[in-house]
């Protein structure tokens, strides 16, 4: 019993860290898109960001 329970908990686990490298992931993405993409944001920074 005490296995199963271990196993279930870490695949629960296994699955959150994941989820949340993902997300992470994501708005680390879409934020920089949204730098390169701003008029306002000099091309200098910009250029030192890539």
């Amino acid at each position: 019993m005490n296995v199963i329970m271990f196993i279930v908990g870490f695949i629960i686990f296994f699955l959150y860290i994941i989820g949340l490298l993902y997300m992470i992931n994501r708005g680390h993405t879409e934020q920089k898109e949204d730098v390169l993409n701003d008029p306002e944001i000099p091309k200098t920074f910009k250029d030192s960001m890539l």
